[in-house]
This record gives structure tokens, sequence and C-alpha cells, in this order.
């Protein structure tokens, strides 16, 4: 039992700033390629294979040899494959699935399925001393099946919704941790599919990534957010997605850009306004899995520090599931990148409402024993 008497060490709770909450549950429920076997998956499972975490795309022979539906996504989450038989279920065109596609194959899963989901990530976050996560879920559901599995979260949430026809009364405090407050926009994709929209062709497949959105609905999203106090988040990985995007961001400033990992230094006066939602970890993977060598570019490489530096108003975020989803990881990674500890620290407890005890003194050694909520309640781990 939680003692709240006994001496501990009181810091201000983590603050993730960008996640997929109940992805990373329905990952924690499901199988993890990064940890797991494929053909041992495959042997063992009869009924459904659904995994992720792949970075090389699974032979399409050796998946359409299981004749129950197999789904495979790719670590980042912007691209899967699929056997002919999820092909036939799901009436798919392609064995290989991209972007938005993805949604259809989500419908594999109940509702109930995302209840549980949901209850084993918070409980996974709040183990890990987050007591405040800004998520994009609403993928393979309806909004009124959304607010159902959220409306009875432990953790604080900040609901940001994938949609492209908002309706006021969707952006509402549903219970007294969970506000559905934003937009989310998909401006491309991720530099491992090859779908982020870049200025220069990919090295090895010529290509330049996807733009997803269409100007008309943009500037729909922007004027919509601006009359309602709806804040609009956008995914933007690629350089040339930033050029078109900065122009948005100037005329509508005080939203949010995820990612930024490729940012043309032309254009970062007119995103002076803007939050950025960061993920360091993402420059070291890319580094040492090879993908920073097939981009050719001018512009700046993951400029997370000289963001900071030039006084941007940046946060840290995992991004899980496509990254682990301990802060740990996170602060690790941006010091490899030259943050200080102590920024490290900041921009991850940036904001928080609670606090979280520790047995021993550094934070980042341990986790925390108990979650104190700012209005008086304790979670015990």
């Amino acid at each position: 039992m939680f003692d709240k008497e006994k001496k501990l060490h009181k810091f201000p709770c983590f603050v993730d700033t960008h996640m997929h909450l109940i992805s990373l549950g329905i990952k924690l429920l499901t199988h993890d390629l990064e940890k797991e076997d494929l053909k041992e998956l495959l042997e063992k499972e009869k009924e459904l294979l659904f995994a992720r975490g792949w970075e090389d795309m699974p032979p399409l022979d050796l998946i359409n040899s299981y004749s129950y539906p197999v789904v495979l996504i790719r670590k980042c989450g912007h691209i899967a494959i699929v056997n002919d038989h999820t092909k036939k279920k799901l009436k798919l065109k392609d064995n290989i699935i991209y972007e938005s596609d993805m949604e259809k194959l989500y419908e594999v899963f109940d509702l109930s399925f995302y209840k549980k989901a949901l209850k084993v990530a918070e409980k996974e976050m709040l183990k890990v001393g987050v007591s405040y996560i800004h998520t994009d879920d609403l993928h393979g559901i309806t909004y009124d099946e959304l607010v159902s599995v959220l409306k009875d979260a432990k953790i604080r949430i900040y609901e940001k919704l994938a949609v492209k026809d908002p309706k006021k009364e969707m952006f509402e405090k549903i219970s007294d941790r969970v506000t559905v407050g934003a937009i989310k926009l998909f401006a491309d994709g991720s530099i491992g599919a090859r779908t982020a929209y870049v200025k220069k062709p990919y090295k090895d497949t010529g290509k330049k990534g996807m733009f997803l959105l269409k100007e008309n609905e943009i500037e729909k999203i922007f004027e919509f957010g601006k009359e309602n106090g709806v804040e609009v988040c956008v995914h933007i990985i690629g350089d040339r997605a930033m050029e078109i995007m900065a122009d948005y961001f100037e005329r509508y400033p005080g939203n949010r850009v995820i990612h930024a990992q490729l940012v043309p230094k032309e254009v970062l006066p007119k995103l002076k306004k803007t939050h950025f939602s960061i993920q360091p970890h993402f420059y070291i993977e890319d580094k040492e899995s090879g993908l920073l060598d097939i981009i050719d570019t001018d512009s700046m490489v993951y400029p997370f520090l000289e963001l900071y530096r030039k006084g941007y108003d940046i946060s840290f975020s995992t991004d899980a599931p496509v990254s682990p989803h301990d802060p740990r990881y996170v602060i690790e990674k941006a010091m490899m990148m030259g943050f200080s500890r102590q920024d490290a620290i900041k921009l991850y407890t940036k904001g928080s409402q609670d606090f979280c005890y520790y047995e021993k003194e550094d934070i980042l050694q341990n986790y925390p024993v108990a979650i104190e909520f700012s209005d008086g309640e304790f979670f015990e781990l």
C-alpha cells in the first residue's frame, strides 16, 4: 500500500505531447515484430495474426501460404502488407496498403478490444510516470465509439481527431480528464515508408513521396480551428510538405507541427508562432538504421536542438508505438543530440499538473511508486 507520509522524492509527471495511445494498447495486446519471429507467429496463430514492427517488408509469398487473416504493419504505421485472405475479406485493392487506406485494417477488432487496449496502454504509461497524453486515436472506429472508449480513462488525455470534415460538437470535454481539443492532419507519410513528401527524390526509389492534403481542405480546417478555438496539429516530415504548410502556419498562428524532421531553413520565420511536438530519438534511430542515407536534401535535418536554441516552442514526445513509450528513452536520445539533461527533462514535463513519487532521487534511473493527480487522487503503481 502506498504510504503518502513515507519519505519519497516528488517530481512533476511527464507529458507526452504526441503518441497513439490506443495503438500502443493494440500493439501490447497483439504482436511486436521487433521482438518476435514472424515465422514462429505464423505457425502459432490460426485465426488472425495482427503484428507491427517490421523494418524490411515481409515476403508476400510467405504470408500467402497461410489461409487465415494476416496483417503486418511497418514500425512507422504508414505502410502495411496483408495476405490474400485479408485482402479478400476486407475488400482491399492490393496487398500493400499505404497511409489513409490502412484505416480499414483496424476493422478486424471489435469495440470491446479497443476498450481493453486503452486500459492496457494507460496503465503502461502511468507506470513510466506519464500522466498526461496528447493522442491521436480516431482510427478504425467512429467518433461516438471513440468517446465511449475514452470517457472512463484514468490518465489525462488531450485527443486530436484525424478528421477532414470536423463538426463543432465533436470538440468538448468528455470527462474530468479527457478533452477532445484538436484536429490531426497528415500532410505526408514517413521516411521509412518513402511516403514523406520531399523536395529531392529518395536515392533508392527515385520518387518524392506523397502529399496527402488538398488545398481547399487545408484552408477549411484552419478556418474551422480559428473560428471554434480548436488547435490544428499537422503531421509533417518531408521538406516539400513543410514548404507547402509553412504558409498556413504563418497565416494561422498558434497551431502545431508534429515531427518536423526535414525543415527548409528559409521557411523558419513563417513558423515562429508555431508549436512543435518533436521526437529526438528519431534522429538517432534513423541514423543507426541507415534511413538518413536515402535522403538527398539541403534542408535542415532533424533540427530540434537548433529550433530550441532559437527560441521556438517545442516539447518532447515518443510517437509510441512507433518507438518505445518510456520518456527515459527519449530523454537519453535528446542528450545524445546535444540537449542538456536539465532541458530534456523540462521539455518532457512542461505543463504537467500532476506529481510522481520516486524512491530514488534520480527520476531517470527508477520508476514512480505512485502518481498524485492535481485533483488529489493517488494512482498506485
